[in-house]
């Protein structure tokens, strides 16, 4: 399922679109008191396993300005206007990372992969060699 998901990302980045308009929406109906920080972090998985860094990296922007936007709209309120800005810098922080990380990682994951698509075939080739010829 994942291969083929990894196949459409239009596909794959409407979805993470949907659920991040979603988590938005319940982040702000619910109001500033019930964290839903964790949440943004779904599409921004997503996004950046099945379809790379730069989908991530987008998504992960987009979650920010999402979240800020979630939260000024809900008027929380704070002792000092800078701390929306730091609260902001801080999920974009964590957002940007998972990005990159996961990206990373699924980039080594299908890496991986494919040297052992080629070292196998290589070893297959290697025993064809060594084995005596038939006559």
């Amino acid at each position: 399922m994942g291969a083929r998901l990894r196949a459409r990302p239009a596909l794959v980045l409407t979805f993470t679109g949907a659920v991040l308009a979603v988590t938005t929406w319940l982040d702000y109906v619910t109001g500033y008191e019930l964290g839903f920080f964790i949440f943004y972090f779904i599409p921004v998985s997503l996004a950046a396993w099945l379809v790379g860094r730069r989908a991530g990296v987008a998504i992960a922007l987009a979650s920010g300005a999402c979240w800020f936007l979630s939260d000024r709209m809900a008027d929380h309120p704070y002792s000092n206007a800078i701390f929306i800005y730091w609260e902001t810098a801080m999920r974009l922080t964590s957002y940007l990372t998972t990005a990159l990380t996961l990206a990373r990682i699924r980039a080594d994951t299908v890496a991986r992969e494919q040297l052992q698509v080629r070292l196998e075939a290589a070893l297959a080739e290697l025993a064809r060699l060594a084995s005596p010829p038939l006559s």
